[in-house]
């Protein structure tokens, strides 16, 4: 049987089920405790007038037949019947039914009761097997008490029925009450859209659906963070790229506007590929840093142990010829043997983008150094230069999406926001210090992997 899809039904269907099957043996319990109490004291009564016929002298036996077979305190049309092993009547008092003489005897001694008969010929008998053979049987009629018993019967089983109904009406109605509330959860939640996502859900009486609402609200928090960013994201993509596809388009219709000279193309063409490195630069930065934030990759993050300072020198041998083109100081102070645990890839480019900041905005004559170092548990990696520094009112934007400081150059202004996002998801902290006229001076603190450095 397939169970209905509805929670309500399922609840309903499986309280009626359990109570049924608990109604059930009670009412068979009660029944069989009931026929015990009506039988039980008859049993032990005729049981009691055989045992007492069974001690009774020969010379006293049939009187004393006659006499108990003639009392009228157990019932009406009682009958005692004895015979010997070979089926000869001993003694005999009362009418014997017909359905008692066609009964085959016990066999093996000892005392059976049993009813006999149907309708208004109900017989209640106890027979006693002797241990020569011969067996003994009293009986009375028990029309009376076979009634009281099928009507203690049907009133056991009606009551267990109304019983069953108005259990079920109030599960049904508990029930209810519960999976309405989540109905009008439901509801509630079908009328929140998407430019709507301020809306929070309404406290419930129920502790168990107000958790949920609750839960539901710090979803739909994270949602709307979410659908915000992107339309933050989205929109200052769009602004990004429209400036270096606009210079990119203006250039070459200015290179094909009219026939000009061999130089003139080729600064133009310079000019397009340079707009062309900066929209690459920008698409690489946006996929990179929507990566980070949106969490893909983050199972790899914690990994892997990093060695911070071959790192550190690796990036450092990558930009020397960079430093030398511009005629700039670059030092890389790493004889320290630093692990962390992350993800190389990523620290790398922690590494590259604070470097490249440092390039780009500082004079040639500026000195660049990059400082790994431990200090107690934590890993100090540093990029310091000896630039104008920092304009106080944009430091504390320096670490947002498309800010870029005055007098930049041809930076999206992505770098830093992508190194606090990496660093961020490395359980660390970036922080930048500057000083006007004395240069600036970035520090990321990250944990010391528990491992050993690796080799």
């Amino acid at each position: 049987m397939t169970l209905p899809r509805s929670l309500r039904g399922q609840l309903i269907l499986t309280f009626t089920g359990v109570t049924a099957v608990v109604l059930l043996a009670a009412a068979v319990s009660t029944s069989l405790l009931l026929e015990h109490a009506v039988w039980g004291p008859l049993d032990a009564a005729l049981g009691e007038e055989l045992e007492t016929l069974a001690e009774m002298p020969p010379q006293d036996f049939a009187a004393a037949v006659a006499r108990v077979g003639g009392e009228t305190d157990l019932g009406g049309e009682k009958f005692i019947r004895v015979l010997a092993a070979d089926g000869r009547t001993l003694a005999a008092s009362g009418v014997i039914p017909d359905a008692v003489g066609v009964l085959a005897p016990p066999a093996r001694p000892g005392r059976r009761p049993v009813t006999v008969g149907r309708r208004h010929a109900v017989y209640r008998v106890v027979w006693s097997t002797a241990a020569d053979g011969g067996w003994s049987e009293i009986g009375v009629r028990a029309t009376s008490q076979l009634r009281t018993i099928w009507r203690a019967r049907l009133a056991i089983a009606v009551g267990a029925a109304l019983l069953l109904a108005a259990l079920v009406a109030l599960a049904w109605a508990i029930a209810s009450r519960a999976t309405g509330e989540l109905d009008r959860l439901g509801a509630e939640l079908e009328s929140v859209e998407a430019g709507s996502l301020d809306r929070r859900l309404a406290p419930r009486r129920t502790a168990e659906v107000d958790r949920l609402a609750a839960v539901l609200n710090r979803l739909l928090a994270r949602l709307e963070a979410a659908v915000e960013y992107l339309r933050r994201f989205s929109a200052d993509a769009a602004h990004e790229l429209r400036t270096p596809i606009a210079a990119l388009r203006a250039h070459l219709e200015v290179a094909l506007a009219r026939p000009r000279s061999t130089s003139a193309y080729h600064d133009g063409l310079l000019d397009a590929l340079e707009q062309t490195e900066r929209l690459e630069r920008l698409a690489a930065d946006l996929l990179t840093l929507s990566a980070v934030e949106t969490g893909l990759g983050r199972a790899d993050v914690g990994a892997e142990t990093v060695r911070l300072d071959a790192v550190a020198r690796e990036v450092a041998e990558f930009l020397e010829p960079v430093a030398q083109e511009q005629g700039r100081y670059f030092t890389c102070e790493a004889r320290q043997a630093v692990a962390v645990r992350g993800a190389p890839e990523l620290l790398k480019r922690v590494l590259l983008n604070l470097v490249d900041n440092a390039f780009r905005h500082t004079p040639h004559d500026a000195a660049v150094r990059v400082t790994v170092r431990a200090e107690d548990h934590t890993a100090m990696l540093q990029v310091n230069d000896g630039g104008p520094g920092m304009a106080p009112e944009d430091v504390p934007h320096a670490f947002e999406r498309f800010r870029r400081g005055r007098g930049a150059g041809a930076g999206a202004g992505l770098g830093l926001a992508l190194c606090r996002e990496i660093v961020a998801q490395h359980q660390g902290r970036i922080e930048l210090a500057t000083t006007v006229g004395a240069g600036t001076s970035v520090t990321v603190s990250l944990p010391l992997a528990d491992a050993g450095p690796e080799t």
